[in-house]
């Protein structure tokens, strides 16, 4: 095998899907440019007792009053109002220390900005930033020296949590989504992300639905009633384009279902050429059993595994599998928006709230924005509530367990490497104020108040949402979170090129609009699917054999 090992290392933490929208991107590699060195951070947050008292009104700080700036990016609207409220009350506690809240437009500024920065040596660049949103793996970006390993930092006492460490303050369920593909600890979790679907109480009184659906059945049969009792309405508004392809998101749910049994076979193995003891160690814990959806949490996947699977043959491209889910979705799509193929989401998110479209496929983050817009339109606005993403009435063997979907980390935050130990430091201590339970809940509420995004519930230990918010995020919390890697072996185009995304678009809209037929629609996906995977394997100059190495 001919691949070098940094870029064979294109693992995935299983939590990870790169479709999300505000928390994820693309794994571009980013180059190596002018690196800061490592700074020696010792052991992290000073635990001198004169700074680190707990929380007795001088909690935290790093004993030095020189004055210095920490940067914290974000993007738009994701916690900005809680952070910079967050900041102000952190600099109270320590005059020497501002803490600015960087607000980029979108994903792709966040990555050209931090890889402009860090490649210019790092020193202008922020100290604490989305560990996704970087354009590399958490494991290449402490290798190059671009982030800073938190192992021992973890476990070290939080001052501003009366002495509990980030380790035991957040939802251990999530320990494992800490690590990177080298098995350091490379980020924090400070939130769930996941995606359901929006529904509009008075619209489904008038058809005479009760209930919200539990199978995909009841949910075609549902919206059917919906378009009979109202033809204006529309029933499921679905962003469906290709640069924000949440119908993705459902796709990568049923290639996991069906798949789900042999994710196990995907994952770095013993003897493989990119595998370390880390990786080995978390990796033979997973094996897949019938009603433990979240068995595989924290897994690393290989990519040369699912590759070599998917070229085998062994996945029946036109199978009884992708026949069933390809019909439904067909079936599914008779039900969006008119123009759903040139409509973007904030136009489908306008039908939801103007009540409009009955239905509305989206992610959790949209729940703060949602409220705050009911709120405003008063008497004009409208009940609404989630549901999951639905089960079969009747069990499939083709379809194993219960269905999983997005339930992912969504704030993963890392603290950048700097030439500076004591600017290290100062951004360790903010991390350490910002994962305390009461910092944590001022920053939901806060976020909330203002009508922002938060990405879902918090995984601080001890924040305590109101009852209305949780019971709007419990449409979002399927029954474990699904591995998006293995989607290709399904749809191909590992690569995410933008030419071959809006191809296989085009071929979905033939199939949709009837102009060729499923058997004909597989036939040209399969073709699809291999050539594009090819691509993949010959781009990265892939031998197959996850074994060998250079």
């Amino acid at each position: 095998m001919k691949m070098k090992k940094t870029l064979l290392l294109m693992l995935s933490v299983i939590v990870v899907m790169s479709m999300l929208a505000a928390c994820s991107s693309k794994n571009n590699n980013a180059g190596s440019g002018n690196t800061p060195p490592p700074a020696d951070t010792g052991s992290g947050t000073d635990n001198n007792p004169d700074t680190n008292k707990g929380e007795d009104g001088t909690v935290g700080g790093t004993g030095n009053t020189d004055p210095k700036t920490i940067t914290f990016s974000t993007i738009s609207n994701y916690y900005t109002d809680g952070l910079k409220e967050a900041a102000v009350e952190y600099n109270k506690l320590h005059p020497e220390t501002t803490v600015k809240i960087d607000v980029q437009s979108d994903n792709n500024a966040y990555i050209t900005s931090f890889q402009a920065k860090m490649s210019a040596g790092g020193d202008n660049a922020p100290d604490i930033v989305h560990t996704n949103l970087t354009g590399d793996k958490p494991g290449a970006n402490i290798t190059k020296g671009w982030f800073v390993k938190l192992n021992d930092y973890v476990k070290q006492p939080n001052p501003y949590n009366e002495g509990t460490s980030i380790w035991d303050g957040v939802d251990e369920n999530y320990h494992a989504n800490m690590y990177s593909e080298a098995g350091d600890v490379a980020l924090l979790p400070f939130d769930l992300v996941g995606t359901g679907f929006y529904y509009n109480k008075a619209i489904f009184e008038k058809a005479g639905i009760t209930d919200t659906p539990a199978t995909w059945e009841d949910l075609l049969a549902d919206l059917q009633k919906i378009k009979d009792s109202d033809s204006k309405i529309i029933p499921l508004a679905m962003p469906f384009l290709h640069t924000a392809d949440y119908e993705g998101w459902m796709r990568g749910a049923f290639v996991d279902w069906a798949l789900r049994p042999l994710i196990a076979d995907f994952l770095v193995q013993e003897g493989d050429g990119i595998a370390t003891p880390q990786i080995v160690e978390n990796n033979k814990k997973i094996v897949y059993e019938a009603g433990k959806p979240m068995f595989d949490v924290g897994g690393v996947v290989s990519q040369e595994r699912i590759m070599d699977y998917a070229m085998s043959g062994k996945y029946d491209l036109e199978g009884p599998a992708e026949q069933k889910y390809w019909t439904l979705l067909k079936d599914l799509s008779k039900f969006y928006e008119p123009g759903y193929s040139t409509m973007g989401d904030s136009d489908l998110y306008k039908l939801f709230i103007s009540g409009k479209a009955a239905v509305y496929w989206n992610g959790s983050w949209q729940v703060g924005q949602l409220v705050q817009d009911q709120q405003k339109l008063g008497d004009k606005g409208f009940e609404w509530g989630t549901f999951k993403f639905p089960n079969f009435s009747q069990p499939d063997p083709n379809f194993p367990d219960d269905p999983r979907g997005i339930l992912a980390v969504g704030h993963q935050l890392s603290i950048v490497q700097k030439k500076d130990a004591e600017q290290v430091k100062r951004a360790e201590d903010f991390m350490q104020y910002l994962f305390s339970p009461k910092v944590a809940q001022k920053v939901y509420e806060t976020t909330l108040a203002a009508g922002q995004f938060v990405q879902g519930p918090s995984l601080v230990k001890g924040v305590q949402l109101s009852d209305e918010i949780n019971g709007y995020l419990e449409g979002f919390l399927v029954s474990g979170n699904m591995n998006g890697e293995i989607t290709r072996i399904s749809t191909g185009n590992p690569n995410n090129d933008v030419t071959a995304g809006t191809e296989f678009k085009a071929l979905q809209l033939k199939f949709y609009q009837g102009d060729i037929d499923l058997a004909e629609f597989l036939k040209q996906k399969a073709a699809f699917v291999k050539r594009t995977n090819q691509k993949f394997i010959d781009d990265n100059k892939m031998d197959l054999d996850p074994k060998t190495n250079p």
